[in-house]
């Protein structure tokens, strides 16, 4: 006579004592059960955790995409500095305002340039930099810094006006 084989109750009692072994183990030694992760009952918590790290990956892709778009514009005044359709005061007006946002940049520039005296100096004396770094070493690029610099000093002798209210 042969036996009739049944693999659904081989599957079925294997199951059974694989989720028996694995609450034993959670009973036994709760916290090494859920440092190797066979904790499975917490499964709603690590899901929230999930959708917390998500939203969190989505807000720094956020702020890069800001800060790119934010860069690609200061190069764009840097360009029109070069160009001289626009002087360093209100490029610089228009640079602060762009980073006005971000406190992280007034302190990066800080250390960078840390003889500037006031914040919109500082600002000017990046857009100078930034303007340097998409010239080439002709002699024109050295008329662009020279009326740079006449004008960063103009700026650093006159009194800056009072902050608005």
């Amino acid at each position: 006579m042969s036996a009739i084989r049944r693999p659904g109750a081989v599957s079925a009692t294997v199951l059974v004592g694989l989720a028996t072994s694995l609450m034993i183990a959670h009973a036994a030694a709760p916290d090494w059960s859920r440092r190797a992760g066979l904790d499975v009952w917490n499964m709603a918590v690590l899901e929230e955790e999930h959708r917390v790290v998500a939203e969190q990956r989505e807000d720094v892709e956020a702020r890069g995409e800001r800060a790119a778009r934010r860069r690609d514009a200061a190069n764009g005044i840097a360009a029109q500095l070069s160009a001289g359709t626009v002087t360093l005061p209100h490029a610089t007006n228009q640079v602060r305002a762009l980073f006005a946002d971000d406190p992280g940049v007034a302190t990066s520039l800080s250390v960078t340039y840390p003889n500037a005296p006031t914040d919109r100096l500082l600002f000017a004396r990046h857009m100078i930099e930034r303007t340097s770094r998409q010239l080439d070493d002709s002699a024109a690029s050295a008329a662009v810094l020279a009326r740079l610099e006449a004008e960063y000093r103009e700026m650093a002798a006159a009194p800056e006006s009072p902050a608005a209210p």
